[in-house]
């Protein structure tokens, strides 16, 4: 984020000093206001991504300006165009993460450029110059940096991401607290954004890396470590869970809360050394995997209380350790045999460079746009529509600044009223204080460049907040564009009351959509989810035990099972937000046994995977017979999800009589059975329970 702001305050400030030094300063804001909405274009991926990604937003931001300059004249032509606009803009939030800059390029450019239209086709001239060098400029920097950064460095940095969401999960796991379960869930799903957001540049898996590619086949095995070594800490979690350290004397308690904490540090050094690559990063990590193995064998060895009914979970958790250090080992093996990352300028040959824009990607991005799923379609209506009113209400009545109004709508209307709301006040706090203070800056008379300092400062520091504290950066970035419109004109008593109705305005009227336009309330939508995420288990169960040999690609199963169920937590906030909820006990209740079905189906194939050689053992009868109650189970779960989505019904769905087991089951992988069968039974009467609320 930091290095982000640097970029953003470079691009957005040199054009100003530029202009205070030829007199040109009018001129230089639209090319820093053009530089700063491309910056907004967060660069992330390889190199080729990232300059598809600033070519594109380069293209936008030319285009919307122009038609913005051109339309600006025309009350009903700019209420069209401005629909258009909007639809695109949100539209553009289907590409991903990666895309949400480029929405904000959109609407931005178009909104000021229509409310300072041009006068001429001299002046359209003029200034398609001045934006075009705009976007040439932050273009050619983002190129710049990532040409002498290292070729692997993004991949490199999103498995730190994991690894540091994982170091998260295990301080929370290791916890006892009253909190603790809540917490272990909300980290848990932090741990599957980092890895999904990987996938979103590096999709392939490491059994699809070709081990000719050394340096990517390493980089996909090191992500795979790190999802099993998740599964491994919630594992561990659930044991913590199980043992009361009151019958234990003080010494055992210190070493367990010690070791936890040991795997912490050594799960946060290998994320740091990832990304760095240095030696004393390294070294760190070795010490602290060493430091594990030297209180895990003095648990081993401690001697438990005669009778301890906790034995079994500190045995348990002592195994899980001992994986788990062969994991971290693994991980710091990986790393070290990725080899040397060289820098992007010697990796790319020209020729390589010059197919980064293979129309293919372009056909492929327009694909993914417009893709017109049902609750996309109904985000990008409502928008538009919103703001085409904001900007008609600020054309027709001629209100001083009004261009705030529609801005402000699109920065804060959401797909759901909640998030909505929360962004809504943040907008009108943040927005607020920032007229305020810029306006105060501009009141009273200031040294030398100190103006030009602060917008320097406002560059850097909103970026840096805008994940972190959305009010702060509200009011760095309204600061900044108050400063940049304003840096040699007077100070006036009407523009902050003007720009604080105007920003209040298009807040109300994004809340108001949320309720009026095509609402989306997850108290219809969460059902849904919930049924999904149920389906997506019985399919990862019955492929677990209706193979004819084992789950080579289980992660994979995993992966989908963790996904569905992050988007069930998410849709569970959102409800959790919304003005008439209720049930909210029996759906979280759902939610986390799911979620720990999920577990109990992952530790299964965790115990596989340790196994050297082929399992050929055939199941017992005993194992078959409880394999088919869990089956059982199951089934009596599906009947009853075609009530629960029954608003949004998914397709028909297939279920097995008999399941019969590929391999015979050890002793821990028969405890996670039977913990399926109790969560399964648990679920359908949350489930009967729920349909009668």
């Amino acid at each position: 984020m930091i290095s982000w702001g640097l970029r953003m305050a470079l691009a957005g400030t040199l054009p100003i000093i530029w202009g205070l030094a030829t007199g040109r300063l009018n001129d230089m804001v639209w090319v820093t206001l053009t530089a700063e909405a491309i910056t907004w274009v967060e660069m992330k991926g390889s190199f080729a991504w990232r300059v598809r990604t600033l070519v594109i937003g380069a293209f936008l931001a030319i285009t919307f300006s122009m038609l913005g300059s051109v339309t600006g004249n025309i009350v009903w032509l700019s209420v069209v165009c401005m629909f258009i606009t909007g639809f695109i803009a949100t539209l553009l939030k289907n590409i991903g993460d990666r895309a949400n800059g480029l929405g904000l390029c959109v609407y931005m450019m178009f909104i000021i450029c229509n409310a300072f239209p041009s006068s001429g086709m001299a002046e359209m001239q003029h200034r398609l110059l001045l934006i075009s060098l705009g976007a040439a400029w932050p273009v050619l920097v983002g190129i710049f940096i990532s040409l002498i950064m290292p070729a692997e460095e993004p991949f490199r940095r999103q498995i730190a991401l994991i690894w540091r969401a994982i170091s998260e999960l295990t301080q929370a796991g290791s916890s006892t607290g009253s909190g603790r379960h809540s917490d272990v869930y909300v980290m848990e799903k932090n741990v599957r954004t980092a890895i999904d957001n990987s996938y979103q540049f590096y999709g392939k898996m490491a059994h699809q890396v070709q081990q000719k590619d050394n340096t990517r086949y390493q980089l996909s095995l090191l992500r795979k470590v790190a999802g099993l070594v998740s599964v491994n800490i919630l594992s561990m979690g659930e044991e913590i869970g199980n043992i009361t350290f009151a019958g234990l004397d003080e010494s055992m308690r210190i070493k367990a809360g010690t070791l936890m904490n040991i795997m912490k540090e050594a799960i946060n050094r290998i994320s740091v050394f990832v990304i760095t690559l240095r030696p004393e990063e390294k070294l760190l990590a070795i010490s602290h995997i060493n430091r594990m193995k030297k209180f895990n064998e003095l648990i081993r060895q401690y001697p438990l209380p005669p009778g301890y009914k906790e034995a079994q979970a500190i045995n348990r958790m002592v195994h899980l350790t001992d994986r788990t250090i062969k994991l971290l080992e693994s991980a710091i093996q990986r790393t070290e045999l990725m080899g040397k990352d060289v820098r992007v300028y010697r990796s790319y040959s020209f020729i390589k460079t010059a197919f980064v824009l293979r129309p293919k990607y372009l056909f492929r991005n327009l694909q993914v746009l417009f893709n017109f799923k049902t609750l996309t379609n109904r985000y990008a209506i409502r928008s538009a529509i919103a703001v085409s009113l904001a900007l008609f209400i600020y054309k027709w009545f001629q209100v001083d600044h009004g261009y705030w109004m529609p801005l402000s709508l699109m920065i804060i209307i959401q797909p759901y009223f909640g998030a909505t709301l929360k962004k809504a006040i943040d907008r009108i706090i943040g927005t607020l204080l920032g007229g305020l203070s810029g306006g105060l800056l501009l009141y009273f008379p200031v040294g030398l460049h100190i103006k030009e300092i602060i917008l320097f400062l406002t560059f850097l520091l909103m970026v840096y907040y805008t994940r972190k504290h959305y009010a702060v950066s509200v009011f760095l970035i309204t600061l900044n564009l108050v400063l940049l419109f304003n840096i040699e004109s007077a100070y006036s008593n009407m523009i902050i009351v003007s720009r604080a109705i105007s920003t209040i305005g298009g807040a109300l009227l994004a809340i108001v959509s949320g309720f009026v336009l095509l609402p989306t309330w997850d108290k219809k939508w969460l059902p849904s989810h919930l049924a999904s995420a149920i389906m997506c288990n019985y399919d990862y169960f019955t492929a677990t035990f209706n193979a004819t040999a084992r789950l080579v690609n289980w992660t994979k199963m995993k992966r989908q099972s963790e996904g569905k169920n992050s988007d069930l937590f998410d849709s569970f906030n959102r409800y959790m937000d919304e003005p008439d909820h209720d049930l909210i006990e029996l759906y979280y209740s759902l939610i986390t046994t799911n979620v720990r079905i999920s577990r109990n189906l992952n530790n299964l194939h965790l115990e596989q995977e340790e196994k050297r050689e082929e399992n050929t053992t055939p199941v017992t009868s005993r194992q078959q017979d409880r394999i088919n109650e869990c089956n059982d189970a199951y089934k009596e779960v599906l009947k009853l999800l075609p009530a629960l989505e029954s608003e949004n019904p998914l397709k028909a769905r297939q279920t097995y009589q008999f399941i019969s087991a590929p391999h015979s089951l050890n002793d821990a992988q028969m405890t996670s059975l039977e913990k399926l069968i109790i969560e399964l039974k648990t679920m359908k009467g949350d489930l009967q329970q729920l349909f009668k609320g």
